[in-house]
């Protein structure tokens, strides 16, 4: 008889952190321009991209909050990085698609800005494991990485490089910041307790 694996709090984490590794790695590689695109020529086009493309955005959700919610800690912080990641990422989908079909125009560059899918998946990646692993409010100065991604797709398209050398840099630049920010974020949250004093202990604890 096999031997069972307990769900223990080292497989919560372990299932926690790869869930949102990959729901972070899905959310920069899934094209949304195209899931754009086909749901604006949805029922236009006799194919299933539409359906295709909705399917792996509700995927990267669902991945998202699978792994915010096995996460060990508080039901708060839990209910926190949920929140984050559904505000986040439904807004996300709803500027795009209203900014594909015409609605939204200008100022052309700042909805450019704030839709770029780097920032996006920084802020719901990063932030959500922030919130889940209770980091102290001071270490979040860390999402501010989020803004960089946008710039360098900027630049990326002003050299006009190819399709192929943008995808590569974009993946390269959300990754390393996400997981260079998780630690930075490590090692702010610790300095901030080797600097905070150490509690006095009460009268009832010295009984």
């Amino acid at each position: 008889m096999a031997e069972s694996f307990p769900f223990d709090r080292g497989a919560r984490y372990g299932s926690a952190l790869v869930g949102t590794l990959f729901a972070g790695y899905l959310c920069i590689a899934t094209s949304f321009d195209a899931f754009i695109e086909a749901t604006n020529y949805a029922g236009a086009i006799g194919t299933d991209v539409p359906l295709v493309d909705l399917v792996e955005f509700l995927l990267i959700l669902g991945l998202f909050i699978a792994a915010f919610t096995v996460m060990l800690a508080s039901g708060a912080r839990r209910l926190g990085a949920v929140t984050l990641a559904c505000v986040v990422l439904l807004l996300w989908a709803t500027l795009g698609i209203q900014r594909g079909i015409g609605n939204i125009r200008h100022p052309i560059e700042f909805w450019a800005f704030v839709t770029d899918q780097g920032l996006v998946t920084l802020i719901v990646a990063l932030g959500g494991w922030l919130l889940v692993r209770g980091r102290h409010p001071l270490s979040f100065v860390v999402l501010l990485l989020a803004l960089v991604p946008p710039v360098v797709t900027g630049l990326l398209v002003g050299a006009s490089v190819t399709s192929g050398a943008f995808t590569l840099v974009s993946l390269g630049v959300v990754i390393m910041l996400g997981i260079g920010g998780a630690w930075l974020a490590v090692v702010i949250d610790r300095a901030i307790g080797r600097a905070r004093p150490p509690a006095q202990p009460t009268p009832a604890s010295r009984t």
